[in-house]
């Protein structure tokens, strides 16, 4: 009766195992980061702009559709400065490069850096590829609402913005 015992609570703990296992495969990736400002003066975290919705932008000054999207993404960000969507770009680029690009386009919105492991930022992000520029917009939850690999236009920003940053 002993060793009948002993090996359902074995069985029964595998079991247990195995499906703690599954749900934390099933489990959502924490949508969260702490990356730099391009110039370095501080960080900023996803959870530092609360329960509102978030678009991010990732780029690189070697990507000629990151340069051609930028004024885009800016016209809107400033049109958007009042509804609670916050854009924020993020470069996955040099320093140096970085800021260059930006002198240039002189985009209105936070822009971050990531510097390190910016492939394993961007596929927690959905961006299974690694390719830029990346847009993703994040709902009020910080949860994937849309998503969109390659440079946008203003149709696609537009009923992205509609879907995903709508009050709750």
């Amino acid at each position: 009766m002993g060793r009948a015992v002993s090996l359902w609570a074995r069985a029964t703990g595998l079991i247990a195992l195995a499906l703690a296992s599954q749900l934390a495969l099933a489990a959502p990736p924490v949508m969260d980061f702490e990356l730099p400002m391009i110039d370095g003066s501080k960080f900023a975290r996803l959870a530092d702009f609360g329960a509102k919705p978030v678009l991010l932008n990732f780029w690189g000054s070697e990507c000629p559709p990151c340069a051609r999207e930028m004024p885009l993404l800016n016209a809107q960000a400033q049109a958007q400065a009042n509804t609670g969507l916050t854009f924020i770009g993020i470069a996955v680029d040099e320093r140096a490069a970085a800021e260059r690009f930006l002198a240039r386009l002189r985009p209105g919105y936070l822009q971050l850096i990531a510097r390190q492991q910016p492939e394993v930022l961007m596929r927690r992000f959905g961006n299974r590829l690694g390719a830029l520029p990346y847009t993703v917009l994040l709902d009020a939850k910080h949860g994937i609402c849309a998503a969109r690999v390659g440079e946008v236009d203003a149709a696609w920003l537009e009923a992205a913005i509609k879907a995903c940053a709508a009050p709750a």
